[in-house]
Formats: structure tokens, sequence, C-alpha cells
């Protein structure tokens, strides 16, 4: 992790339209019109699962009221979402800005799946089968699993539990660390990579 001055260095790769407004108000943020569109009808999954992370996410680092999601920064070019007309950047970000988590637990949580370690899993898929539940995604998108329902969404905690720790210690335990901001200010690009 590339830190200089309590500033971590992070990678976000932004469509033109984006950069454009950044470049012109020197600051963005993310408006969840900007979620429905990019994925159409399956954005109410999404949008719950965006929404959850903003109420969870506004408790470590407070939220500007003009930033509806956040925006996902990395710390390899390598994992990002590359599109035609996008321009990657280069931040230099104050790291008590940031929010820290695991891809792979912010995967699961968009499939909405359990987040715990390998006991907690097991025991959690366990309990599906003994309520004959096939398809995980039921247990959060039908009402007939509420205590199942409420363990999954609790579990999705564990996604910040390493915050702290890199903010304490400047080491990412996990190689699929990523960042969550509020907004990108023009002043932390350090760099447009093309």
């Amino acid at each position: 992790m590339d830190t200089t001055h309590k500033n971590i260095r992070l990678y976000t790769s932004q469509s033109k339209v984006v950069v454009d407004k950044l470049i012109a108000d020197e600051r963005h943020t993310v408006k969840s019109e900007f979620i429905k569109e990019k994925y159409g009808e399956t954005s109410h999954v999404f949008l719950q699962a965006y929404s959850w992370y903003t109420n969870e996410a506004k408790k470590i680092v407070e939220k500007p009221k003009d930033a509806d999601s956040a925006i996902w920064t990395f710390f390899d070019v390598k994992y990002l979402d590359y599109s035609a007309d996008a321009r990657i950047m280069r931040l230099n970000v104050p790291i008590s800005q940031v929010v820290f988590f695991r891809m792979s637990d912010w995967n699961k949580i968009l499939n909405l799946r359990f987040v715990g370690n390998e006991s907690e899993t097991a025991a959690y898929y366990k309990k599906l089968k003994q309520f004959n539940v096939t398809y995980e995604g039921d247990v959060y998108t039908t009402a007939f699993y509420p205590h199942l329902k409420a363990e999954l969404v609790n579990s999705w905690k564990r996604l910040f539990d390493y915050d702290q720790e890199i903010k304490k210690t400047e080491i990412l335990p996990f190689a699929d660390m990523q960042a969550g901001l509020w907004e990108i200010k023009l002043s932390w690009v350090d760099q447009f990579i093309d």
C-alpha cells in the first residue's frame, strides 16, 4: 500500500462524462440515477445492496449530502472496469476519507450471499438446507425466511472488518482489498492515465 503523509494512492476508472464534470466542478459524487442507468432492469437488486452499503459506510466516513452512493477505487489498475470512453485516474486520497473492504466480500453482498469465516458460512448454509432453501437469494428477496434474512444482512457488517486495522497499520491484509469514497476531488487526482 503506497501511503504518504496519511494519504493513500488509489485508482479508479470513470467515464468521460464523469471526468469532464470533475474537471469543471472540481468535485464528483455519485447519484442513484447512475446506478439505475448502469444496471438497467437488475438495478433494484444493486440499489438494495448499495443502499445497505451507504447506510453502513457513512458510519465510518461522513457522507456528503449530495452523495447517493460510493465511488469504487482500487489499489491496482488490474481490477478496474475499463470501458471505451473511460479514463483511469490515479488518486492521492487522505486515508481518513476512505472506507476499506474486501472485493470478494462486496461481491457476496451484491449476490445476496452470506459474509463470514469458513465455520460461520458452513453453519449458515446448514440452516439453509434445514429450511430447504435451494437458492440463497430467496432468503433476501422473499418474506418466507425473516430470521435467516436478518442473519444474512447482519453478516454483511463483516464487510468493514478490516477498515480500522488498515487505517492503523497501513497494511493490506488481502490482495483483493478495495476502497470506497464518497467523492473525488480534483485536487486528489495525481494523474489521468489513458
